[in-house]
């Protein structure tokens, strides 16, 4: 009985030097689904939740402070333990399809919307990169 006490202690030991690296957190769980976020793209910040794996909650202040937001049902889908794509199509027909890479801190993202003076479908479209990071 000792022998199982003293295992289960050096297991707890073990894991909570697993969370810890030089002091600081180390992060061993990539997934996003039931977190926040935030994407610094080149012209604003957008702060999003990821309520759950249909829902995210999105909130964006450009380079003029001009603030926006949105509820959206969305496509997801988990593409590797830290890669998670998510798609999905505003009130005003702009469509968001974008990669997060939780573990490396980056997001591409392909957005496409309405613009009448495109020969193609009235739309034009547009490839973004951004850099990712929990929001606590």
């Amino acid at each position: 009985m000792a022998f199982l006490g003293a295992l289960s202690l050096f297991i707890t030991e073990v894991q909570a030097q697993e969370k810890t690296v030089a002091g600081k957190p180390s992060i061993k769980d990539f997934s996003i689904i039931g977190k926040k976020g935030v994407i610094y793209f080149p012209k604003m910040k957008a702060l999003v939740a990821y309520v759950s794996d249909s829902t995210i909650h999105w909130k964006t202040t450009d380079a003029n402070g001009l603030i926006k937001e949105g509820d959206e049902k969305v496509s997801y889908k988990k593409l590797t333990d830290n890669l998670h794509f998510f798609n999905w199509i505003e009130k005003d027909g702009f469509t968001v399809s974008q990669i997060i890479d939780t573990k490396n801190g980056t997001v591409k993202v392909f957005w496409s919307f309405n613009d009448d003076k495109s020969e193609r479908g009235k739309r034009s479209s547009m490839f973004v990169e951004g850099k990712f990071r929990f929001d606590k």
